[in-house]
């Protein structure tokens, strides 16, 4: 993209920008979680090396769209100059414009998603017009794995996938959430993510364990207890008397 159509791409960006936010309420900041999905809580993008990985594709398709406009207009000005030059603004416009709307989707895609992770739980939104959450707890969470394609470590960067016990019939498939699993791509730390997700996982299973012990020491007898120890003590009196 040449530098024009950079800033006016960037210009365009920052007005559409405002515009979602305003008037179709589109979140403008990190996500507000619940009191139960709080404690130790980390709230980012994905990588900024994510939006090159991105922009790289769309440089790859914008190269050979431009060669095919060029091309095209080589031929026409070589069989008709008149029309070579009648046909120079419009292919020109046809080259920008698409520049232009791509820059736009892919810094919207990059700017709407969102991840949160605490030792309680993991969240993600995403979405414009149809906004998209999804939140798992800690207890649901039964594996993490982490995924790199040759282009994704061209880029230092990886994609983190958390299984969990099961999907209901209605949920939605989306970018980041497919049947049981949920993603979080453009990650430059994803080893360190997974690992910190499966500690959390460990160490609430390993709590929930040990609050279920204290709690039943803590419980005491209740009537029912007392009413079955009086209903085997009388058994033991009759058992003592003589014949």
């Amino acid at each position: 993209m040449n530098g024009v159509a950079e800033r006016s791409a960037e210009w365009i960006y920052r007005g559409i920008w405002l515009g979602l936010v305003h008037c179709f309420r589109v979140p403008d900041g990190p996500p507000l979680l619940p009191e139960a999905m709080q404690g130790e809580l980390r709230v980012f993008h994905p990588s900024r090396s994510y939006l090159s990985y991105l922009k790289a594709y769309f440089w790859v398709a914008l190269v050979l769209v431009d060669l095919l406009i060029l091309v095209g207009w080589i031929v026409i000005f070589s069989i008709n100059p008149t029309v070579g030059w009648i046909l120079a603004v419009p292919a020109l416009v046809i080259a920008i414009l698409p520049d232009i709307i791509a820059y736009i989707a892919i810094h919207l895609r990059y700017d709407t998603i969102w991840y949160a992770v605490s030792n309680r739980g993991l969240y993600v939104r995403r979405g414009i017009m149809v906004i998209a959450e999804h939140t798992i707890t800690l207890e649901n969470i039964q594996n993490v794995s982490v995924r790199r394609g040759p282009i994704e470590q061209l880029f230092g960067i990886a994609t983190v996938v958390v299984e969990t016990a099961g999907a209901s019939a209605h949920d939605e498939e989306s970018s980041f959430m497919v049947g049981n699993q949920t993603i979080m791509v453009g990650l430059e730390d994803a080893d360190e993510m997974g690992d910190l997700l499966m500690r959390h996982v460990r160490a609430s299973s390993s709590a929930g364990l040990g609050d279920d012990m204290d709690r039943s020491r803590d419980r005491g007898w209740n009537a029912t207890d007392l009413e079955l120890l009086e209903a085997i003590r009388g058994e033991l009196k009759l058992l003592r008397k003589p014949p």
